[in-house]
C-alpha cells in the first residue's frame, strides 16, 4: 500500500512538475535574466519557503500523526481537531502577513542583503507585500492536503501544485503584455485562491467539516508542542535556500535567477520520488507498520531512483537548459550559466533524498529533535562551505551549489549516526547502492559516447533520458538488483494474466 499511495503521489507530482517548468520556460521567455527576475525570485522566496515548510514539512509531520490516531477512533473529535488547528493557523498567519506587508523593504534586505539596485530593491519590496498573502492559502492547502493524505487520497492533494502551475502560465502569456511582471502575481494569487477549493471540494464530499472550534484542548496543545520542533527542523532546511539568495544576492546581477533556474530542476527528482516516498512512509508507519523493514524497502527504492537521476542530470544538464529556457530573452550566458550550477546540484540529489526519507521515520517515531539538529547541521556546513568556496576560492555561483551538496551529506550522516541502525539494513542499502552505482556509470558511459553524434539539445534529450534509463534498467537486470528483479516479475506476471 505504501507503494501504491507513493506511486499516485508521484504521478501527481510529476504532471505538477512538469507544468512548474513550462511555468518557467514561459517566465524565462518573457522576462529572461534582468534586476525585475532578481527581483521577483527574491519577494518570491518568502512565501514559497512557508509553502515547502507547512506543505512538505513541518505541519504535515506534526498533524498527520495525531489525525490519524482521532479518525481511527472518533471521526467527530478528528473533525473538531482539524478546525481547531484550522483557526489557530489562520490567526498566525494574519499576523505573518501583516508583519510582511508593513516591513517588506526590511525583510528584502535580510533575504538579500546583497542588493545595491535601489530599483530592484523597490520592485522586491512591492512584489513582496503581494506575494505574502498567498501563505494563508498555501497553510489551508497543506492542512488538507494532511487530511486527504490520511484517507488515502494521494493524488488529488498533490495535484493542487499543477492547478498552481497552470494559473501562473494562463495569467502570463494573457497579461504580460499589458501589465508586464505583475501577471505572473496575479497568477500567484489566483493559483494559491484555486487550490484550496479544489481540495475543499472533495473535503466536503468525505464529510469533512469545518467548524468555528477555537478550544485549547490536550491534541492542539500535543501538535503545537510537536510543531515547533518540526517547523524548527524544516524551517532549518529551508533556511538553506536562504542562504543562497543571501550569498547570491552578493556575487552580482543575475546570480540569483541562475540559483533558481538550476534549483528548481534539481528539485524535480527530489520532490517526484522521495517526497511522495517520504509522505507515504510516514502515513504508514504511523498506523503502526514495521519501521525498520518500511524504511530500508523505501531508501533502497529512492536509492535505485536518484542515483540514475543524479548521473543523467549531470551529463545532460547543459542541453536540458538549452531545451527548457534558452529562448526569448533567456540568453546563451545564462543558459551556460545555470547549466553548471544544475550540473554541480545534481551530484546531491541521493543525499537530500535520503535525509527526507529518514526524516519520515524519526518523525513517525514521535522524534522531532533528530530531524531538526540534522537540518541544523546541513545548513551551517552549507553557509560555511558555500561562503568559502564562492568568495574565498573564487569558484563564484558554483561554489554555492558545492556547498548545497556538502550540506545534503551532512545531514544525511547526522541522521545514519543518530539512528544507530534502528530504520535501515545497512547490507540492503550498500548492497542496492553498488549496483545502481554501476548501473549509472554505464548509463553515462553510453550516453557521452553516442551524444555527440546528435547535432540538437532538444534531441538529445528525447533520445538519451529514455535510451539511458533502459541501459540502466537492462543493468539492473543483469546485476540480478533484487527490487528490481521482484518488480520486473510482478509485471510479467500482470502481463501474462492479461494475455491469457
Amino acid at each position: 500500500m505504501i507503494f501504491k499511495n507513493a506511486l499516485f503521489f508521484s504521478v501527481a507530482v510529476f504532471i505538477s512538475r512538469i507544468l512548474g517548468y513550462i511555468r518557467d520556460a514561459v517566465f524565462a521567455y518573457y522576462f529572461g535574466v534582468s534586476y525585475l527576475s532578481d527581483a521577483f525570485f527574491i519577494a518570491w522566496r518568502l512565501p514559497n519557503t512557508l509553502r515547502r515548510l507547512l506543505g512538505e514539512g513541518g505541519l504535515n509531520a506534526s498533524f498527520v500523526p495525531i489525525y490519524g490516531e482521532l479518525y481511527k477512533k472518533d471521526k467527530e473529535l478528528s473533525n473538531r481537531f482539524f478546525s481547531g488547528v484550522f483557526w489557530y493557523l489562520a490567526f498566525i498567519n494574519v499576523i505573518i502577513i501583516t508583519f510582511v506587508i508593513l516591513f517588506a523593504p526590511y525583510v528584502v534586505k535580510i533575504i538579500a542583503p546583497g542588493i545595491t539596485n535601489p530599483l530592484a530593491l523597490e520592485k522586491a519590496s512591492l512584489f513582496i507585500r503581494f506575494l505574502i498573502v498567498n501563505q494563508m492559502f498555501f497553510s489551508i492547502n497543506a492542512l488538507l492536503m494532511g487530511v486527504l493524505n490520511v484517507k488515502g487520497i494521494f493524488f488529488r492533494s498533490a495535484f493542487t501544485q499543477a492547478i498552481f502551475n497552470m494559473s501562473m502560465i494562463f495569467f502570463i502569456i494573457v497579461l504580460q503584455d499589458k501589465i508586464g511582471i505583475f501577471s505572473a502575481i496575479i497568477g500567484a494569487l489566483m493559483g494559491g485562491v484555486s487550490q484550496v477549493l479544489f481540495l475543499f471540494s472533495k473535503a466536503l464530499k468525505l464529510d469533512i467539516k469545518l467548524s468555528f472550534y477555537f478550544e485549547w484542548n490536550d491534541y492542539i496543545k500535543t501538535f503545537f508542542k510537536r510543531l515547533i520542533p518540526a517547523l524548527l527542523g524544516f524551517g532549518v532546511a529551508q533556511l538553506s535556500f536562504f542562504v543562497d539568495t543571501f550569498l547570491a544576492s552578493m556575487l552580482g546581477k543575475g546570480v540569483i535567477s541562475y540559483m533558481y533556474y538550476a534549483n528548481r530542476l534539481f528539485q524535480l527528482p527530489i520532490g517526484l520520488m522521495s517526497v511522495g516516498l517520504a509522505n507515504a512512509l510516514l502515513s504508514s508507519l504511523s498506523v503502526g507498520e514495521d519501521k525498520t523493514k518500511r524504511t530500508s524497502e523505501a531508501i533502497a527504492v529512492i536509492s535505485l531512483l536518484t542515483i540514475p537521476a543524479s548521473f543523467g542530470l549531470f551529463v545532460l544538464s547543459k542541453d536540458i537548459i538549452n531545451t527548457l529556457y534558452h529562448h526569448g530573452l533567456f540568453n546563451e550566458k545564462d543558459a551556460l550559466n545555470t547549466a553548471h550550477v544544475l550540473a554541480v546540484l545534481s551530484l546531491g540529489i541521493t543525499f537530500f533524498s535520503w535525509q527526507k526519507i529518514l526524516s519520515s521515520a524519526f518523525f513517525a517515531n514521535k522524534d522531532t529533535l533528530s530531524p531538526s539538529l540534522s537540518t541544523l547541521i546541513g545548513v551551517l556546513v552549507e553557509g560555511i562551505s558555500g561562503y568559502t568556496f564562492a568568495f574565498l576560492l573564487h569558484f563564484s555561483f558554483i561554489g554555492l551549489a558545492m556547498g548545497t551538496v556538502l550540506s545534503g551529506l551532512s545531514s544525511f550522516l547526522f541522521l545514519m549516526w543518530r539512528s544507530k541502525g534502528e530504520f535501515i539494513d545497512l547490507k540492503m542499502l550498500t548492497s542496492t547502492c553498488l549496483k545502481a552505482l554501476a548501473g549509472a556509470l554505464l548509463m553515462c558511459v553510453f550516453i557521452l559516447y553516442f551524444k555527440r553524434f546528435v547535432p540538437y539539445s532538444w534531441l538529445k534529450i528525447a533520445i538519451f533520458i529514455p535510451a539511458g534509463a533502459l541501459v540502466y534498467l537492462m543493468s539492473l537486470f543483469l546485476l540480478k538488483e533484487p527490487f528490481f528483479i521482484s518488480i520486473f516479475k510482478s509485471l510479467k506476471r500482470k502481463i501474462n494474466d492479461m494475455i491469457n
